[in-house]
């Protein structure tokens, strides 16, 4: 995650988008992100300096969704079974019976 205070600091100095990656090591969109809010919020330095990191953190949510939430894990110790009781079932129709099964949907 972006130090999206010391990102502030640095647009706040005027400083160019090259200086601020070179000096914080974060993605011209995160800077890009920053410059807005500080401009649509008006933010000046001293708000800057008394941000919180619940503050920052109101201002930048982390957009990241959990993807393992609704993820349910293959059963891989009775796709090998399988496997080797039967020469012929395949990761393929491992496959097709995961996807089919009512709790992967």
């Amino acid at each position: 995650m972006a130090d999206y205070s010391a990102i502030m600091a640095l647009v706040l100095e005027h400083r160019s988008y090259s200086e601020i990656v070179e000096t914080v090591g974060c993605s011209r969109r995160e800077i890009a992100l920053v410059t807005k809010t500080v401009r649509a919020r008006g933010i000046t330095t001293e708000q800057a300096a008394s941000l919180s990191r619940d503050d920052l953190a109101e201002l930048f949510p982390d957009g990241r969704k959990n993807v393992s939430v609704g993820f349910v894990q293959p059963d891989l110790a009775a796709i090998v079974k399988s496997m080797k009781s039967n020469r012929h079932y395949t990761l393929q129709q491992a496959w097709h019976r995961y996807v089919q099964a009512p709790a992967a949907k």
